[in-house]
């Protein structure tokens, strides 16, 4: 594993919003670099352009000027279907919020993002959710629904649900808030 790897490099960055006529500057000239293996927080008062950047970084929005290299590749050369199987391949995203579905087990959550990759198959697809959700310690809920889970199971799904696809990338939105004792601090 070469540690000197840039997964992410931003020059630059802006990202402006016109809201009732007036341009709102979010991002102005943000440059940084993370490389593999780096463990990096984004910290911030409310209205500091963390969310922004958080979409950006994600491949959610575009921005207004500025260099965004994912992996080596510049996401604004990319199209909205490049930049789409971008997110579903190398970003993991963890929700504050989970973004679960409701009347779905914890197997088929996770398995969500293979179902977008037409190399997975179905069993291929099964074993990987399962091997996720027993990486968070989530062995004996494969089959519960979001539902029937504390708000700690429900983030752990959430978070295997990153990890599934083996990304090059996971961001995370307060991603430990809800994180039962017993995972938080293990």
């Amino acid at each position: 594993m070469n540690t000197n790897r840039e997964i992410i490099k931003i020059e630059n960055l802006r990202r402006d919003f016109v809201v009732g006529g007036e341009t709102v500057h979010a991002l102005r000239g943000v440059s940084f670099t993370i490389h593999e293996g780096e463990f990096v927080t984004i910290m911030g008062t409310s209205g500091s352009g963390k969310s922004t950047l958080l979409n950006l970084l994600g491949c959610l929005d575009t921005p207004t000027t500025g260099e965004y290299k994912l992996d080596g590749v510049s996401v604004q050369s990319m199209s909205k279907n490049e930049r789409a199987v971008t997110r579903n391949r190398k970003i993991g995203f963890v929700f504050q919020s989970y973004n679960l579905l409701p009347k779905t087990t914890a197997l088929e959550n996770v398995e969500l993002p293979l179902l977008y990759n037409p190399k997975v198959s179905a069993r291929q697809r099964r074993d990987m959710a399962t091997k996720a959700l027993e990486a968070v310690g989530l062995h004996d809920r494969l089959y519960h629904k979001s539902n029937q889970m504390s708000g700690g199971q429900q983030q752990r799904v959430a978070i295997a649900r990153a990890l599934v696809n083996d990304p090059v990338i996971i961001l995370a939105d307060e991603a430990t808030g809800n994180l039962d004792t017993r995972t938080s601090y293990s």
